[in-house]
């Protein structure tokens, strides 16, 4: 399922930026766990997170092979 994009009109994040960002958010989610693991809300966070940046390093392959 894909996010509908609010914002057709701007630019889309440069690949490698949103990578990073995506990385930092994914190492902030550490703080969150506890003696039974992530909180539900911090796994969606995790899976979205992760879910992103692959669809994100994706399309940078493509681009690179046309």
């Amino acid at each position: 399922m894909r996010k509908e994009d609010l914002f057709p009109d701007m630019a889309p994040a440069d690949p490698a930026q949103r990578i990073r960002g995506s990385a930092t958010r994914i190492r902030s989610l550490r703080t969150q766990v506890g003696h039974d693991g992530l909180t539900p809300a911090a796994a969606r966070t995790l899976i979205d997170e992760l879910t992103s940046v692959l669809e994100e390093v994706a399309r940078a392959l493509d681009r690179n092979q046309t």
